[in-house]
């Protein structure tokens, strides 16, 4: 899902929790780790995570469901809000699967 959201960014570099070990931890530490190590946009389908971590300078992007399928289904939709977020910002993409 990286590699297609990548294309959909028109090659703009997306990595993932799982590639830098951070699956492990809290919403809050994960925050962290990816503010310090210069991510701007933080994509998952946590759709709390906003609400419970108002406090960052990432923009959150939810998606509201975890199903591969949805989520291909959704991507234009996910690069183009990519595309506009500003740092803080929160946003919800639905999905119509």
């Amino acid at each position: 899902m990286r590699l297609a959201l990548q294309a959909a960014l028109d090659g703009a570099p997306v990595e993932s929790a799982v590639y830098h070990q951070w699956r492990s931890l809290s919403d809050a530490e994960l925050l962290a780790e990816a503010s310090g190590h210069g991510f701007t946009v933080l994509v998952t389908t946590d759709k709390r995570l906003a609400e419970q971590q108002r406090h960052t300078d990432l923009a959150i992007l939810a998606v509201d469901d975890n199903r591969l399928s949805s989520i291909r289904a959704a991507l234009p939709d996910i690069a183009k809000a990519i595309r506009v977020l500003a740092p803080g910002d929160h946003t919800l993409i639905p999905t119509n699967l």
